[in-house]
């Protein structure tokens, strides 16, 4: 009876089960190098959930604001990161999360945990604590890494089957059920005995689709070496106003992109929603060639600062460019598109105009 709650429990998350921490060439399973709390602890229904004091929840968010700029920068980078900058930014947020230790009580902390558990669902097996708490046994865990691969070629083989069969539309549902099948699949490794402390790790269940999805505070446009069409902004300024973010370059912006742009400087109210353009050199060069002739001859009337040092490129880990970031009323980034709008026929365009009314309709205080 336990063994049929816990895969009823298991199976009910599946759609929020998302193991990414595996390429082609590495098919053993490698857990992140963070686990999900430092992402949940800043969500309006997780912190209902833990039943939070305000003064909890100041300071949550002094912390969570700490932690911002760190998992900012890491939002691209691989499970594992391996640049020693990107290690560094690990290593300052795992730092930052022992302070929770001594903002929430100890069922706070037990349930936060649990929380994690079930949004990592299985895969926080492969965790080294979650792991010796099971006493889970090597021939255990060498057959879970086997059903993982398993798992993985099983994937393939569906998506390669139902694409060739033209039957793409049926993907998302026979991947849910793929998964589910393999979860109940991984717990028929545990003992009777593990089942039952698995269940106990987990807690209630969580429906996890309260929470809402991630988003970052911007960082704040420091280090730039000179403005056209205005003055310096910061959002402290923008506050209150939906944000539009160009990271581009004139190597590197195409006529498609730079008319998207100006459409939108066109189409909305600056006090509304505000444009503004970061140029940035290319690699090889230091710095951009009479800026000001380039933004007049493209027509661009929206505040651009110049980026000569890539200090904001470095701040917002801007990994190519054209790309366009999406800042709510609160100064948060919400949304991003990397590449031209039309990349590979792509509606870029069409996304993004959709997500600017998403971010218009909101309140300042959501």
């Amino acid at each position: 009876m336990k063994r049929a709650q816990v895969v009823l429990v298991i199976a009910g998350l599946a759609v929020f089960f998302r193991p990414t921490a595996y390429s082609a060439q590495e098919q053993d399973y490698v857990p992140p190098a963070l686990t999900p709390l430092p992402y949940l602890i800043r969500d309006p229904a997780v912190r209902k959930e833990l039943k939070l004091t305000a003064e909890q929840t100041a300071r949550l968010d002094t912390l969570c604001n700490q932690m911002d700029g760190h998992l900012f920068v890491l939002r691209d980078q691989p499970p594992n990161p391996t640049e020693p900058e990107m290690i560094e930014h690990v290593r300052a947020v795992v730092e930052l999360m022992k302070e929770t230790d001594d903002i929430l009580q100890p069922p706070q902390r037990l349930r936060l945990q649990e929380l994690g558990f079930q949004f990592e669902g299985v895969y926080a097996m492969f965790r080294p604590a979650p792991a010796a708490y099971l006493r889970l046994t090597e021939e255990q865990k060498n057959r879970m890494q086997t059903l993982h691969r398993q798992f993985l070629r099983n994937q393939e083989q569906l998506r390669t089957r139902l694409e060739e069969s033209g039957r793409q539309s049926e993907l998302q549902e026979q991947m849910e059920q793929l998964r589910v099948r393999f979860m109940n699949q991984f717990l028929r490794v545990l003992s009777e005995g593990q089942v039952v402390i698995w269940n106990e790790m987990l807690g209630a269940p969580f429906d996890f689709s309260q929470t809402q999805p991630l988003s970052f505070q911007a960082p704040e446009l420091e280090g730039l070496t000179g403005w056209f069409n205005g003055k310096p902004l910061t959002f402290k300024q923008l506050s209150g106003r939906v944000v539009i973010v160009i990271f581009c370059s004139p190597e590197q912006s195409g006529a498609e992109d730079l008319a998207a742009y100006k459409l939108w400087s066109r189409q909305y109210n600056p006090q509304e929603v505000a444009l503004i353009g970061i140029l940035v050199p290319p690699q090889t060069q230091k710095t951009i060639t009479e800026p000001a002739a380039w933004i007049q001859k493209e027509g661009l009337t929206f505040p651009v600062a110049l980026d000569a040092k890539r200090l904001t490129v470095r701040a917002w880990a801007n990994p190519v460019l054209p790309s366009i970031y999406l800042v709510d009323k609160k100064g948060r980034v919400r949304w991003w598109w990397y590449g031209p709008l039309k990349q590979n026929n792509a509606s870029g365009e069409k996304w993004v105009a959709e997500r600017i009314e998403i971010l218009r309709s909101e309140q300042a205080s959501q």
